[in-house]
């Protein structure tokens, strides 16, 4: 999808975030927390559980169909829902029924090859990274944490918390992991959901 027509999606719709894992929670928690994001905070769609999470782990079409679809979107402000899958790979498939597909709009930003590379990036490691890929092709980032970083819990619920809710660092490495990453044409990212 466009760049420019994803940022405009994301101001002028509600936006329900799903997101795929604890440390998607975490990073779009804290976006959402400092204001970071383009979406205007009023037009965020709360999870049916929580009045007070603007996010969900819900991620199958029809759990989201039958949990959220059931609230007009269109208001003088918002023309509509759009759905923000934050998710790893484009392989998993969303695709809405065909009598709702004019009522949300379905956008994907991918956190690929894997989220640990924010955390690379946030500690300033990205060379030293790219050093010891080059030497061993096999090499993982989560691996990389581990073994070079001494981060054993990157994936831990209060650690990912922790660890991203400094919204200035997770904004800088969202930020430069865009530049160094590859990405499609048409690709969206966490870079595009900043202000």
């Amino acid at each position: 999808m466009d760049r420019d027509r994803c940022r405009n999606i994301l101001k002028d719709h509600f936006v329900l975030f799903s997101v795929e894992g604890t440390a998607e929670a975490a990073i779009i928690n804290s976006l959402i927390e400092n204001d970071a994001l383009i979406v205007p905070h009023d037009h965020l769609v709360s999870d049916y559980t929580d009045a007070t999470r603007y996010y969900t782990r819900t991620r199958k079409a029809k759990d989201i169909v039958d949990r959220y679809f059931n609230v007009n979107y269109r208001s003088a402000t918002a023309n509509g829902l759009a759905i923000a899958r934050i998710v790893d790979t484009s392989s998993g498939k969303f695709v809405l029924p065909k009598s709702l597909k004019d009522e949300a709009e379905v956008l994907s930003f991918y956190t690929k090859p894997e989220i640990e590379m924010l955390v690379i990036h946030r500690e300033g490691a990205f060379r030293e990274w790219e050093r010891a890929s080059r030497k061993d092709r096999s090499l993982r980032p989560n691996v990389f944490c581990k073994s070079t970083l001494g981060i054993k819990d990157e994936r831990g619920d209060r650690f990912l918390s922790d660890y991203w809710s400094d919204c200035g660092k997770l904004i800088h490495a969202i930020k430069v992991y865009s530049e160094t990453a590859h990405r499609d044409r048409d690709e969206l990212m966490l870079v595009d959901l900043l202000k």
